[in-house]
């Protein structure tokens, strides 16, 4: 990817290193400073391609992805006693991509969408998730929401592209991907002053009595970077009540699947 000089400058970059060690951060909750080694742990995990019998028949034949492998990186979160989480591939003439449910441990699994319940709710898998009642647990189940279904899309379905933003390093990366040309559209000179202008970038949890907020910045190519600020129930089941949205640097790639 080719370096963006105008907003890559080393003197500009040595001095935002300098202001994140030595100005005391004023924001009122804890940063999450394990969240780049946990994403890449996270990203280590989720598997390559599609197995060619999935993406023809939808149907599974074994020895395809287990997500609770998801908790090799996320180690803060289990699943609770007694369930497992699972998923059925969803094949149309739009693409494909994994929905994900937890089942008992004892309940034969669905070998694909015709199998699934009429009731079953996509997001049920989360009320079944547990939190170990730490910062990093509630950083770990908002990231688990967001990035648990990005494994085997096809076509249409790559839409679903979110990336979170642990911390400059990271805008840093996402600006060199968009602007080296190879896909979409390039950031203007607006767009570019804008992320250079964003403030708090490192994810950031704060607990309180009964509900643990969850900060962020996530970036996709169909929208651009959001703060993103998630409000969790710190009993089980751990529901996430509300989650505000704000649109940092709007950007679309002008790429249609």
């Amino acid at each position: 990817m080719k370096k963006q000089t105008i907003f890559l400058i080393p003197v500009t970059l040595m001095f935002s290193l300098a202001c994140q060690f030595l100005i005391p951060s004023n924001r009122d909750g804890t940063i999450v400073s394990a969240c780049t080694d946990v994403v890449q742990a996270f990203r280590g995990v989720q598997p390559g391609m599609v197995p060619q019998s999935l993406r023809e028949t939808g149907i599974k034949q074994g020895g395809e992805f287990d997500v609770n492998d998801y908790f090799k990186a996320f180690t803060h979160l289990s699943v609770e006693q007694g369930y497992t989480l699972d998923y059925v591939y969803q094949v149309d003439f739009l693409g494909a991509f994994p929905i994900l449910y937890a089942r008992p441990v004892d309940q034969p699994a669905y070998i694909s969408t015709k199998d699934l319940p009429v009731d079953l709710e996509i997001t049920d898998y989360l009320s079944h998730i547990m939190i170990d009642d730490t910062e990093q647990g509630y950083f770990e189940f908002v990231a688990l929401s967001i990035m648990a279904r990005q494994f085997y899309l096809d076509w249409h379905a790559n839409y679903n592209d979110t990336v979170i933003v642990c911390n400059d390093n990271d805008v840093d990366a996402i600006v060199e991907d968009i602007n080296d040309g190879e896909f979409g559209i390039p950031f203007d000179m607006s767009q570019q002053m804008k992320i250079r202008g964003m403030k708090d970038i490192e994810p950031l949890v704060k607990m309180n009595d009964d509900t643990a907020l969850v900060e962020l910045i996530m970036f996709t190519k169909w929208g651009g970077f959001y703060r993103l600020t998630y409000t969790i129930n710190r009993s089980f089941p751990h529901v996430i009540t509300d989650v505000q949205q704000e649109n940092l640097v709007p950007y679309d790639c002008g790429i249609m699947f």
